[in-house]
């Protein structure tokens, strides 16, 4: 089951807090050769209730 994991990237001018999606948190660092990865930690998944599956049902048209 794919998990959500939380992490610190160095990047050349500065740090950011990110996250991706992994089933064991294992295979983070390998996405990121030439990048620093610190504080790996699961979370909950923040896109879980904001998730779009680009479907919408349509707009009823009436006409007069």
């Amino acid at each position: 089951m794919t998990k959500c994991w939380e992490f610190k990237l160095k990047l050349k001018k500065k740090t950011i807090k990110t996250f991706v999606y992994s089933d064991d948190g294992k295979d983070i660092a390998s996405r990121f050769p030439n990048n620093k990865i610190t504080n790996i930690k699961e979370i909950k998944d923040p896109l879980k209730d904001v998730a779009w599956d680009g479907w919408k049902s349509k707009d009823k048209k009436k006409y007069v």
